[in-house]
């Protein structure tokens, strides 16, 4: 009998995709899930395409491109290494490289601040849940498939071996080698080029974890830089932020409201997640789509609450604000601008601005993110989840890559510094510039 041919999946970033229909059939069950098939509809980049208009790829790309990888990791393990352990990890790794993101909400991490959400706690949930279809075909796999692929999802569970959970969270993972691709083809932005294959096919287990052959350092040279420039350029650019501080004041505008008792005339599905709190089921979380966003915010566009209604409409209109950077923190240490912020309150108020909260949109970038490779220094306490290692000298020891590469020092030795920036309206941008110009350090 023949063997039957593998299933072939189209993708512009690897040219084809394909899953052993003889092997991995049940994976392709599980991809065809209702819980799965939803990420077809979860743009990749949130609201990026504001900024970007290519960036319209979804979640579900993504993850095929996950598969991917893991599926060429495994299979580099398996020739170097013992091939009975990489099988048996096998199963649980693919369906977690398949099912990490199953959780995320509209417009990804987008929305997780405005419902209070982690797609990760959702990820686990849906996996866990015995009603979805995603936990059915798990158990009939393996009745301890779940609970692997759930803890394996979880960042903070340490139950299985290090090199399992690296390959798809840590410094150097699977996720990131895809995203990071994909998003700079999508995107156009240029900044995600590196050699991928090379850090693919150079890598091993070593005492339990990841580590990486001296001739790959040069490949992960150019993965951090890009990693570095996507985080700038892309991830943290400064209008598709605008967008994001203005969809989460929209919300927040909505709750208080909603907390006061005003009608926030909610369309039904995100009047059931809310209205149910922490006791939300995996069904009625699953039902928030990004056209039931995108309704509510229409809706809100005619509501009596003019700051919402203005809020909305700025969205749908891509209306934004301008941004403003503030000047010298009035403490260097503490990084406040208490001065600053009372300045420029009373600046728009002068303006008929009256709702900071709405009008005044404050956003810190976390320092993590202004220095995305930010590696431990002490030598045992690295693993792969914290430093990228790569073998080096005649006797091969792993060290961290940045010890043996000065370039990268300027990336990971830099202070980690959060990054303070305000969004107003654009017809107060002069003014509030010229304030800035003007002002006076404390001394």
């Amino acid at each position: 009998m023949a063997a039957k041919p593998a299933k072939i999946f189209r993708d512009p970033l690897y040219n084809y995709i394909s899953i052993d229909r003889e092997h991995d059939a049940w994976l392709l069950t599980l991809l065809a899930t209702p819980e799965v098939q939803r990420l077809r509809r979860v743009h990749q980049l949130g609201v990026s395409y504001f900024t970007y208009p290519g960036a319209d790829h979804n979640r579900l790309a993504h993850t095929l491109g996950v598969v991917h990888l893991m599926h060429q990791a495994l299979g580099h393990l398996e020739r170097i290494h013992d091939k009975q352990e990489i099988d048996q990890a096998r199963a649980a790794l693919l369906v977690a490289a398949l099912l990490h993101d199953v959780g995320h909400g509209p417009f990804s991490h987008l929305f997780e601040p405005c419902l209070g959400i982690d797609h990760e706690i959702w990820s686990k949930k849906i996996v866990m849940d015995p009603a979805t279809e995603v936990h059915r075909i798990l158990g009939k796999v393996d009745k301890y498939l779940p609970n692997k692929v759930a803890d394996l999802i979880d960042k903070e569970n340490n139950e299985h071996p290090a090199w399992q959970k690296a390959l798809l969270s840590s410094q150097l993972d699977m996720d990131r080698l895809d995203y990071m691709r994909r998003d700079s083809l999508f995107t156009g932005a240029g900044y995600g080029h590196f050699d991928f294959y090379r850090i693919l096919n150079s890598f091993e287990i070593d005492n339990d974890d990841l580590v990486w052959s001296e001739k790959s350092k040069l490949a992960i040279e150019e993965y951090i830089f890009a990693r570095y420039y996507m985080y700038q350029n892309v991830y943290l650019h400064k209008t598709t932020r605008g967008f994001e501080k203005m969809m989460e004041a929209m919300w927040r505008r909505a709750k208080t409201l909603r907390d006061g008792g005003t009608d926030v005339d909610l369309v039904p599905v995100l009047r059931d997640f809310w209205g149910a709190g922490d006791n939300a089921t995996v069904q009625q979380y699953l039902r928030i789509e990004e056209f039931t966003v995108l309704q509510q915010v229409q809706q809100w566009t005619g509501h009596s609450d003019k700051l919402l209604a203005d809020l909305a409409r700025r969205f749908l209109d891509r209306n934004r604000y301008a941004a403003i950077d503030p000047p010298q923190p009035d403490n260097e240490l503490t990084g406040t601008y208490t001065r600053w912020e009372s300045a420029l309150y009373e600046k728009l108020r002068g303006k008929g601005y009256h709702c900071m909260d709405t009008h005044c949109l404050r956003d810190e970038v976390k320092a993590k993110y202004n220095q995305p490779y930010f590696p431990e220094k002490e030598n045992d306490q690295q693993s792969a989840r914290n430093a990228i290692r790569v073998r080096a000298g005649a006797a091969g020891r792993p060290v961290e890559i940045s010890t043996i590469l000065d370039r990268l020092r300027p990336v990971t030795e830099r202070p980690a510094i959060a990054q303070v920036r305000y969004y107003v309206p654009y017809d107060t941008r002069d003014e509030i510039q010229n304030l800035k110009d003007q002002w006076v350090p404390q001394l």
